[in-house]
């Protein structure tokens, strides 16, 4: 009965938090409305739009032909290189968007698409960059100990995430997508795409408003190591550019902040997996199994960071 009923009760006692708690919920949406407005809109809303136009042509697919041997061996499936640069160049959700528009351009089964969302959705290279390491951290030189564990936890984690999914055989003559004009497929490109910034708008709010009041709670005053720590990834498990900004204003050592930074970042966080649920209606998201999976991407990553601050 109350796993049933889960979700109702907890939108019921956020709205008599809300409710009790005014200020702290302007300030929370006001916090999520500038991180989507300066941050997300920006990157994710055309790359939206180009991903949306592009994957409505035949023509990447038979580009990728020349490369599906080398794509298959690597990532285990010929059509995870699409949404694994996306993602790189554009962060998360873009690649679990890539993701559903090429299941539903049925090149790729939904079973192969669930396997393709466990770890070609990623944080972009430059909001490590830029973001974390230039605008928190503030040191150019951590770049590539956030960089390599995040990218090479995702190969690994492929590796171990089991494949039982077939591809699908697509004879020559199947080969092309229903040709569309530009005008359609820019159309179309643009209406998804204003409803898949919206959405993703909607649930950074959401979890913006939530960090804001567990901050309120248990961030007062000058804690110790092990309450920043804790409290770092409370709510960058639940809202990520929150989390690491506690995290790279502490004073907690480099060597930690290192390793909170990759988990939060290959984790992702609770804001971020809703949004990559809300961008992919063609493939079907076991929620809890996804969790778990970002769950080990983050523990992968920081122990490859650890790997790397010993040999280093």
């Amino acid at each position: 009965m109350i796993k049933k009923n889960l979700a109702p009760i907890f939108a019921l006692i956020l709205i008599i938090i809300f409710f009790i708690q005014p200020n702290i919920v302007r300030a929370g949406a006001m916090n999520g409305i500038t991180l989507w407005y300066n941050k997300i809109l920006p990157v994710l809303f055309p790359m939206f739009i180009l991903s949306n136009i592009l994957l409505q042509y035949s023509f990447l697919y038979d580009v990728l032909e020349k490369i599906s041997l080398v794509s298959k061996k690597i990532l285990g499936s010929s059509f995870a290189i699409i949404p694994f640069i996306i993602s790189v160049i554009s962060g998360y959700p873009s690649g679990a968007l890539a993701t559903d528009l090429i299941v539903k351009n049925q090149r790729i089964s939904d079973s192969e698409g669930k396997y393709l969302l466990t770890f070609t959705n990623l944080c972009s290279f430059q909001f490590i960059s830029a973001v974390v390491v230039l605008s928190m951290l503030k040191d150019i030189s951590l770049l590539l100990y956030i960089v390599l564990p995040h990218y090479i936890g995702a190969l690994v984690l492929c590796k171990f995430i089991k494949k039982d999914f077939r591809s699908i055989k697509i004879s020559k003559k199947e080969n092309f997508i229903k040709h569309v004009s530009f005008n359609e497929a820019f159309s179309n490109a643009i209406s998804k795409s204003i409803l898949s910034i919206l959405t993703v708008a909607g649930v950074i709010i959401i979890f913006s408003i939530i960090s804001e009041y567990i901050m309120s709670i248990v961030f007062t005053g000058n804690g110790s190591g092990v309450k920043e720590i804790l409290v770092s990834l409370l709510v960058g498990m639940l809202e990520l550019t929150n989390g690491c900004d506690i995290i790279s204003s502490s004073l907690l050592p480099v060597e930690v902040k290192l390793i909170l930074l990759n988990f939060l970042l290959s984790f992702s966080g609770c804001s971020i997996i809703f949004q990559t649920i809300t961008v992919t209606s063609n493939v079907e998201v076991n929620i809890l199994e996804y969790i778990k999976v970002k769950l080990v991407h983050g523990i992968i990553s920081s122990l490859i960071l650890i790997i790397m601050l010993i040999i280093v």
